[in-house]
């Protein structure tokens, strides 16, 4: 009898999750997208084993997993530097184990497998929303002894053996820039603090997690906030805290908040951000949204020029 295709977890690492491309259109009831916080590491990771851009896959954190493998599969580990090939397509048998070691400076990356992690589609997603307790495996993360089975490759052809270590921007020496637009509420912030914003050294604190990256640094001023009305958010929001420091909303922040939102983190730098540890100092780069916009579209350009994949 063939064994199930799948990952066991000998090892889970630090904070493993299932994750895909979220599920949007599910926030007037409250439910976050969640969904991998690089998008990009995910679709392209994905691409490289013949996968849809949006199947199932891992998100490891920090301290990655080690893991045995049942059945033939093809892995590509794309993001962080993690495990033996970051950027490149693992072919391994069954049997194999592979330890996901972080190098120096390694915050996330996308574990893919060919055919994808199977696990029940919830609210049309594959993914761990850690903060409800739902999807993916179980609702949390992985941890010593969970099997991961995995569907069968879309088709029988192998994935093209590429490199693409070098492809996505990993934090160099020196502050992250991000670039941003002007928030909703930035007109509420006088120019003294508007100023200190987009002037400043800030440092992701390592109390940051799927909800949001809290950021340390000189304060904006203490806000009101206990008289405003709670809107929507979105996933690049910076919203600013009653004590005046920013948090940006990441992929299982709240749907709604009541601090004011002195920016937008751009789409296209979210990747980015993920793939920066804690204790790192970022700033903000203002640009408008339009050019927030044409950025997005020609990265997404530039994904679907690589070969493999699905759409």
């Amino acid at each position: 009898m063939t064994a199930a295709r799948g990952l066991l977890a000998l090892e889970p690492g630090l904070l493993t999750t299932v994750q895909d491309l979220g599920r949007p259109g599910w926030a007037a009831f409250g439910v976050p997208v969640a969904g991998a916080l690089d998008e990009e590491a995910l679709r392209l990771a994905n691409r490289l084993v013949g996968n849809a851009e949006g199947a199932g896959a891992l998100e490891i954190t920090l301290v990655g997993p080690v893991l045995r493998v049942s059945g033939a599969l093809d892995v590509a580990v794309v993001g962080g530097s993690f495990g033996p090939a970051p950027g490149r397509v693992l072919r391994l048998e069954d049997g194999d184990v592979v330890s996901l070691t972080a190098a120096p400076g390694a915050a996330r990356a996308i574990v893919a497998v060919s055919g994808g992690i199977d696990v029940p589609v919830v609210l049309g997603s594959r993914s761990t929303c850690l903060s409800a307790r739902f999807g993916g495996f179980q609702g949390r993360r992985l941890l010593r002894g969970d099997f991961l089975a995995v569907s069968s490759p879309p088709s029988p052809s192998s994935p093209p053996l590429l490199d693409v270590s070098a492809d996505l921007l990993e934090p160099g020496a020196g502050d992250v820039v991000l670039r941003a637009f002007a928030g909703p509420d930035e007109a509420e912030f006088d120019a003294k603090e508007r100023a200190a914003f987009w002037g400043s050294r800030w440092r992701i604190l390592p109390e940051s997690n799927r909800m949001g990256l809290r950021l340390g640094g000189p304060s904006l001023g203490l806000q009101e906030t206990a008289s405003r009305a709670s809107e929507g958010t979105t996933t690049g929001t910076v919203q600013v805290t009653a004590d005046g420091h920013p948090i940006v909303l990441l992929a299982e922040g709240p749907t709604t908040g009541g601090y004011p939102k002195i920016a937008v983190v751009a789409a296209v730098d979210l990747g980015l951000l993920a793939r920066t540890p804690p204790g790192r100092s970022v700033r903000f780069e203002r640009i408008p949204v339009t050019e927030a916009r044409s950025l997005l579209a020609a990265r997404d350009v530039r994904l679907r020029s690589f070969p493999g994949g699905r759409t």
